[in-house]
């Protein structure tokens, strides 16, 4: 922010989802004077209409259209504290009626005020409202949000019905009908993106009075920087939706933006790899190649220009990796987006993908409880994307090549191109084109188009049972058998030890991995009703490493190896399921 005027004011406004229970704010000297605020104001927000794909967002307009008083609205008229500017759209008219809207109305719904929605714009002659703006950048990405209320009571023989188009294609797909004293709000998640826009608002055939809007809102979507530490810094906790720890600091030393996800420019990554000197990984979308900034390795994944993961998920993935911050989920160091040269820079994870380890090729075998462990990271990271981010994400491609080690042999989820953000609150799928593997799809998924989190715990067990077996997801034989199938058909007579990799040389507690073949074979149910949810696969998978661990500290206190309990044979060994 630059202030070029001292008898003016000005204030930034924002939407943000904080990841943990504070928010740190910092104001840093780019080289123009000396940093400054005068008040910081934190306002809770309810609902699920503010939502976006990735990242936070940034206020471009709010308009309060038709309004009266020429005055902005605020609290106590908006109780979220949302600042309304009166505005006028071109060759319109105000109307505005004499009802009175609900007391509770402002404590019970995140629309516009009562006051915001009690005016109109409607066209003075044509039948036709028009909004155009310009983005400041080219490649900004807008969310837009129209808000409509019948201000007026309509005679029996009248109506007003319209639809909305922008930049001349048709936005919202239904007719939209204003009733009196109901918001309809529309919107959408998915952003636009263009040299300049056109909402144009444009009466049905059947309509006998022309359209009318009572608000607008857009936002562009922000990518927040992190600072090692500003010139003057604010530490804010929350507990029960009530702030109640603000910490100020200030740095005399000048503030430098940290090096994490930034962008980097194409002769920055050329020597951060060593001119691309070392490839560590392949896949559709190009190579992965080790490198370093400063003293810390990372691996830089360039988009090949002849890829088959193509642009969009590409930014997608850039995108997400930006947003979301787990210790199961890979982080995003920066990026690259200069002409055809485009890549994700990320955390080098040491030891690789999962599918190398289980490889017969690899002569180091992981031990069971090594197993357990990673499967417990990858489905708490799952479960992030499913319950800790809001609106939640779907992954997509959950498979062993997609799961990276580090040095310590933590695992993180990685490759987010395929990944979907899910729908609001209340809607049970997302509609999409089958994406992802073969052996690791959603049969349900695949025959209906049908996206929902269930899908990634399918893929889940599909990783949990090559884990376990260490078998292929499809058969290398002419029958061509899955996985699922090929393990259902071997444990339905109660034996599970002729399943586990024979490369662990039966080094395993029985009861642990009877446990995980549960898991996972509820988890690759056809049905996705019957699957768990990733948080109950997490409490699952964890309660079998504790069960191994047990039964290690008990072996290593009896030197000799027998242990002596006294427990029914059925405890010990399940049934046949």
């Amino acid at each position: 922010m630059t202030l070029d005027d001292s008898a003016s004011y000005y204030w930034k406004e924002i939407i943000h989802v904080p990841p943990k229970d504070y928010i740190n704010v910092g104001l840093v000297n780019i080289g123009f004077g000396t940093p400054f605020i005068t008040a910081l104001e934190l306002r809770p927000l309810t609902g699920s209409m503010y939502e976006t794909q990735f990242g936070s967002l940034n206020l471009f307009a709010r308009y309060d259209l038709g309004s009266t008083t020429n005055e902005l609205v605020r609290y106590n008229d908006d109780v979220y504290d949302r600042i309304w500017r009166d505005f006028n759209l071109d060759g319109t008219t105000t109307i505005s009626g004499s009802s009175t809207f609900p007391a509770e109305y402002n404590d019970t719904l995140p629309d516009p005020p009562h006051i915001v929605l009690s005016t109109a714009n409607t066209p003075n002659a044509s039948d036709s409202l028009y909004y155009r703006w310009v983005p400041h950048n080219l490649t900004d990405q807008f969310y837009i949000y129209l808000h409509f209320t019948e201000v007026q009571v309509l005679k029996a023989n009248e109506s007003r019905a319209f639809l909305i188009y922008l930049n001349g294609e048709l936005w919202y797909r239904e007719t939209v009908i204003p009733s009196n004293l109901t918001t309809t709000s529309i919107y959408s998640i998915i952003t636009a993106t263009a040299p300049k826009f056109e909402i144009s608002i444009n009466k049905t055939s059947s309509s006998t009075l022309p359209p009318i809007i009572n608000a607008i809102e857009l936002y562009n979507e922000l990518v927040l920087q992190r600072i090692n530490r500003g010139d003057v810094s604010f530490h804010i906790q929350s507990h029960n939706d009530r702030i109640f720890k603000v910490d100020i600091e200030t740095n005399k030393k000048d503030g430098t933006l940290e090096e994490k996800k930034k962008q980097f420019i194409y002769s920055e990554v050329l020597n951060i790899t060593s001119n691309l000197q070392r490839v560590i990984g392949k896949g559709g979308f190009g190579k992965v190649y080790h490198g370093y900034i400063a003293h810390t390795q990372v691996a830089v994944k360039m988009l090949s220009p002849s890829s088959t993961q193509g642009y969009n998920e590409f930014q997608a993935e850039a995108n997400l990796l930006m947003s979301v911050h787990h210790k199961n989920l890979t982080s995003l160091v920066g990026y690259c987006n200069e002409g055809t040269n485009m890549g994700i820079i990320y955390e080098f994870m040491a030891n690789g993908d999962l599918r190398s380890h289980l490889s017969d090729r690899n002569p180091k075998v992981l031990m069971w409880e090594d197993r357990l462990r990673i499967v417990v990271d990858a489905a708490q990271g799952l479960d992030y994307l499913h319950h800790g981010c809001k609106p939640p994400i779907i992954h997509r491609d959950v498979k062993c090549a997609n799961i990276l080690l580090n040095e310590k042999f933590q695992a993180k989820l990685a490759d987010f191109g395929l990944s979907r953000v899910f729908p609001t609150k209340g809607d049970t799928h997302v509609s999409t084109k089958v994406a992802g593997t073969p052996g690791y799809l959603d049969p349900e998924y695949s025959t209906s188009n049908r996206l929902t989190e269930k899908s990634d715990v399918y893929s889940f067990g599909i990783v949990l049972l090559e884990i376990i077996t260490n078998h292929p997801v499809i058969s290398k034989g002419p029958d061509k058998t899955h996985l699922s199938q090929w393990v259902r058909s071997r444990i339905e007579n109660g034996d599970v030890e002729n399943i586990v990799d024979p490369r662990l040389r039966g080094d395993f507690d029985v009861n642990s991995v009877w446990k995980a073949v549960e898991v996972a074979m509820a988890c690759v149910s056809h049905t996705s009703t019957k699957r768990p949810t990733m948080n109950y696969v997490v409490n699952e998978l964890q309660e079998c490493l504790a069960t191994k661990i047990t039964c290690h500290e008990m072996e290593l206190k009896d030197p000799i190896g027998v242990i002596s309990m006294n427990v029914e044979s059925e405890v010990l060994l399940p049934l046949a399921r």
